[in-house]
């Protein structure tokens, strides 16, 4: 008892993502009725199936089953030959199964991208970005890094210039970016450019980056100095009509004080010597003495009157309230018109194969401006990740290409209420060790009230 089988093609080309047929001719060998079932066996065992899976044949008699064969078109279907098997099971005599080999001869299949992050630098000397290169075909590929300036404005300097990437895998290199020429004011300049991978045989992949060429000198530059001239402005005038004035007061009283007590002194002892005072010696004309007339008591009062003048000015609390308005009057630190700072994360668990998405909502009458974002694939996943704007994509990148993402905005991604701030987790194959693909992303900025 048992059974004998035969392919009618025992080597067959298969093209990952294309459908394959062959059939496998099957006689029972026994004696009795029999029922056989059949056991896809080997490395490509997970791409076939027979039909009918169930078949049953009189003693003697032959009948053929399809044997289909559909290799994925990812980069775990690795190119070359891959050995499979197609067990026969008889159910009346189990020890006359049989098995029948083949061979599938796997295609090559091409499926490179290439992705620039950040794709827009900012910097007066030199913009600095990641290359990525992802392969998903399902064999090694060797690209080599050409970068384009349509208007030769640029100097590049890529390194490596050339890489080799394994199946299902990323690999990265540093482009950095230099103008030609500099200019020290002015509004930005947006110069752009594209990373050509070209490699023998196949079609060169293009992406596509831009530097924002900054002036030498910042924006703020220029008010830095008009604020300092300012200062300067405003401290001299201090200087001029509150120390000054005071200081030559207050050593003007201390010297009249020194001479009118020596004066004094003087006149003691002529009068203890009897010395008598010589008529009209004291006098001016007009009978007022120098040192004691009607004039020169309103002199010391109005010198009186100014000394207390200027000590009231120096006071320390005075001398704060000038600071203090001249602090208000060169501003101070204001808030964000952004509104309040806020700060969220959204993080996905997705299967094999399958795609995920969650999502963050403005609340009603607020608006929310998103400053930085961090992306994160803690488990090396492979698979894609898009944030969306209530369901239109803003940007999308590969898992592979990171385990740890940030990106900083000086424009910031605006969302009015009702709005979604979406992620969307599409997973291909897990990270070592894992069941799932596990992604996450941390949002910061700023949410204020709509004014009416």
């Amino acid at each position: 008892m048992g059974a004998s089988a035969s392919f009618e093609q025992s080597q067959l080309n298969v093209i990952p993502g294309d459908h394959t047929e062959t059939r496998l001719r099957v006689r029972n060998t026994g004696s009795v009725v029999d029922q056989f079932t059949f056991e896809a066996i080997g490395a490509g065992a997970d791409w076939i199936s027979v039909a009918p899976a169930e078949l049953s044949l009189f003693p003697a008699a032959e009948e053929t089953v399809v044997v289909s064969i559909d290799a994925p078109r990812a980069s775990t279907t690795r190119q070359g030959a891959t050995p499979f098997a197609i067990r026969v099971l008889s159910r009346e005599d189990p020890t006359g199964s049989v098995v029948e080999e083949g061979v599938l001869d796997v295609a090559a299949f091409d499926d490179r991208r290439l992705e620039l992050l950040p794709t827009l630098s900012s910097s007066s000397r030199q913009g600095r970005h990641q290359l990525a290169v992802d392969n998903h075909g399902n064999a090694p590929i060797r690209p080599a890094f050409v970068a384009l300036d349509p208007e030769d404005q640029l100097r590049f300097e890529i390194d490596p210039s050339v890489l080799t990437v394994e199946p299902g895998a990323a690999g990265f290199t540093t482009v950095k970016v230099r103008p030609k020429d500099r200019f020290w004011r002015g509004q930005p300049k947006r110069l752009p450019f594209q990373i050509v991978a070209a490699e023998d045989g196949h079609d060169p992949v293009t992406t596509d980056g831009a530097l924002l060429q900054q002036p030498r000198l910042p924006r703020w530059f220029w008010k830095a100095v008009l604020a300092a001239l300012v200062l300067l402005l405003l401290l001299f005038v201090l200087w001029k009509t509150l120390l000054e004035p005071s200081i030559e007061s207050t050593a003007r009283d201390s010297a009249e004080e020194v001479v009118a007590d020596e004066v004094a002194a003087i006149d003691e002892r002529l009068d203890a010597a009897g010395v008598p005072e010589a008529p009209g010696a004291g006098e001016e004309p007009g009978g007022e003495e120098p040192g004691g007339g009607p004039a020169t008591t309103e002199a010391a009062e109005g010198e009186g009157e100014a000394t207390t003048t200027t000590a009231a000015i120096d006071s320390g609390p005075t001398t704060t309230s000038i600071v203090t308005a001249t602090t208000v009057a060169g501003g101070s630190a204001e808030l964000s018109p952004l509104g309040q700072p806020i700060d969220f994360r959204l993080a996905l668990v997705v299967d094999p194969l399958g795609t995920g998405l969650t999502s963050f909502t403005v609340p009603a009458g607020q608006v929310l401006s998103i400053t930085d974002i961090v992306l994160q694939n803690p488990t090396g996943a492979t698979g894609d990740l898009r944030i969306k704007r209530s369901g239109t994509t803003l940007f999308e990148t590969q898992l592979a290409n990171y385990r740890d993402l940030d990106f900083h905005f000086v424009s910031p991604y605006q969302f009015g209420e009702g709005a979604t701030v979406d992620l969307e987790v599409i997973c291909t194959v897990p990270g070592p060790g894992a069941a799932q693909c596990g992604a996450s992303a941390s949002f910061a900025g700023f949410q204020r009230e709509i004014t009416p």
